[in-house]
């Protein structure tokens, strides 16, 4: 960008030929590549409920689970003698609670016959209250301990496939740490790290066709459902998410996918970058006035740059006649002559 440092030369008063160009207006398009991978759309982290020793592990990375299938197990020692202690618990309370019924019952009609006291019946009852209050506690205990027996054993919530495996057999792991992870079968999606520019957002819920860059000539049909609101700092990326229209997409987890997202930009004003001056500050082009062929300077806002002209977004119409070369030798009221014209 030259940078413009107004005089008045000497024979002001004859034109001074330049070269010139006519600003076009261009309505252009901007497409952006993305490539990145499929992945699940829905992944659950499973772990143990209790910590302990794991003594199985029989899924690994890549394995079709079905839903309900045993996945891992920790050793039940300590939980199986649990439960049969509370199953034994159980078993008691059950036989007091029996003996208390049958008691109360037997006072119950002996009362109505006279031949027991009322004090004696509610006695009976608050025994057999007692028992039965007795008998669920300890139902409770034997479900919690169930319950605990269950949670030894990994079952796979859905049908999928194992994506990640952090534990294995003989290791200890604490209660709710993730030992395997898994992708359940149904929508996937392609994640995309795509370079940020101001246009991203009206990305979400475009269409895009997926290329599967597998040697094959596969193409896929997905709708971006996400744009994340942040920057990646390392790469200065925005994570871009979508989803496929069909369910599973044809495309397995973790390959590579690439498309091309291209929408319309605002209209602008191309120039030669040979026109662009600096003036108070800020960049400008030499105007020539088609009457008098004198020429202004008219500040102009830069939009973006090619790799042949500078698109301008304010400052300048369609049609204007634009100084591109001999702009250092002019100053405002300059007459100018195009290269081969006339003034």
């Amino acid at each position: 960008m030259a940078v413009l440092i107004p005089v008045s030369p000497a024979g002001a008063d004859v034109p001074l030929s330049v070269q010139t160009v006519i600003a076009q207006e261009r309505i252009t398009a901007m497409t952006v590549e993305l490539s990145g991978s499929v992945e699940a759309a829905e992944a659950v982290p499973m772990g143990f409920r209790s910590g302990g020793r794991i003594t199985e592990i029989v899924a690994d990375m890549g394995d079709q689970v079905l839903q309900g299938q045993i996945l891992a197990r920790l050793d039940d020692t300590q939980a199986k003698a649990a439960e049969a202690a509370a199953e034994a618990q159980f078993a008691a309370a059950e036989a007091v609670l029996l003996q208390a019924r049958q008691a109360q019952e037997r006072i119950a009609a002996l009362t109505e016959r006279g031949a027991a006291t009322q004090a004696a019946l509610d006695s009976a009852t608050q025994t057999l209250l007692a028992a039965q209050s007795g008998r669920d506690q300890a139902e409770a205990q034997l479900n919690k301990a169930r319950q605990a027996s269950r949670d030894t054993v990994i079952r796979s919530p859905a049908a999928g496939i194992v994506i990640s495996r952090t534990a294995e057999p003989a290791q200890i792991v604490g209660a709710t740490q993730t030992v395997l992870t898994i992708a359940s079968d149904g929508a996937g999606e392609a994640v995309f790290h795509a370079p940020d520019f101001a246009e991203i957002d009206d990305l979400l819920g475009q269409q895009i066709e997926l290329r599967i860059l597998d040697g094959s000539d596969r193409r896929l049909a997905a709708t971006i459902s996400e744009i994340s609101p942040m920057i990646f700092g390392q790469s200065g990326t925005i994570m871009v998410k979508a989803r496929f229209d069909t369910p599973a997409g044809g495309a397995s987890l973790g390959a590579a996918v690439a498309s091309e997202v291209s929408f319309a930009m605002p209209a602008t004003i191309g120039v030669p970058a040979g026109a662009l001056m600096r003036a108070e500050g800020g960049p400008a082009v030499w105007v020539v006035d088609p009457a008098t062929r004198q020429v202004a300077l008219v500040p102009v806002k830069i939009d973006h740059f090619t790799d042949r002209s500078v698109e301008l977004s304010e400052g300048l119409a369609a049609g204007a006649e634009v100084v591109t070369s001999g702009a250092q030798l002019l100053y405002p009221g300059r007459v100018v002559t195009s290269a081969g014209g006339k003034p």
